[in-house]
């Protein structure tokens, strides 16, 4: 069993690291980390700082890559959280799992499928 409850995503994530961006996206998240996927590998172990931009406020912090797997065209990424579990760590996972349930809605009420981002945008307009 997990130490943390797991919260769908599907909101785009910047990994910096070496000075330079990396765009991904969420696929989940929770107060211990997240997994995400994008474009460039990385090695177990190495730090990173994580910069979530649709979120109010924006979201920054350190990790550390624990899993890296390479799935076609694209990587998949484990990152566990670093530093003391604080109100803006929990404030990130709760605001994302307001914006999953926010999807899930307008899916069920309007019929209208939306991007992870686009319920990000929509459900920040509305509520912060």
């Amino acid at each position: 069993m997990r130490e943390y409850e797991r919260h769908e995503a599907g909101i785009p994530v910047k990994i910096l690291f070496d000075g330079k961006k990396f765009d991904f996206i969420i696929d989940n998240v929770s107060l211990g980390g997240m997994a995400c996927h994008g474009s460039k590998d990385f090695r177990v172990g190495e730090e990173v700082e994580i910069e979530i931009s649709l979120l109010n406020p924006v979201y920054v912090s350190r990790g550390r890559i624990v899993w890296c797997k390479e799935v076609g065209d694209y990587f998949e990424l484990g990152i566990e959280h670093q530093g003391a579990k604080d109100k803006a760590r929990l404030d990130m996972v709760e605001q994302i799992s307001h914006i999953e349930h926010y999807r899930a809605d307008i899916m069920t009420a309007e019929g209208r499928e939306i991007s992870g981002e686009q319920a990000a945008r929509e459900w920040i307009s509305k509520h912060t």
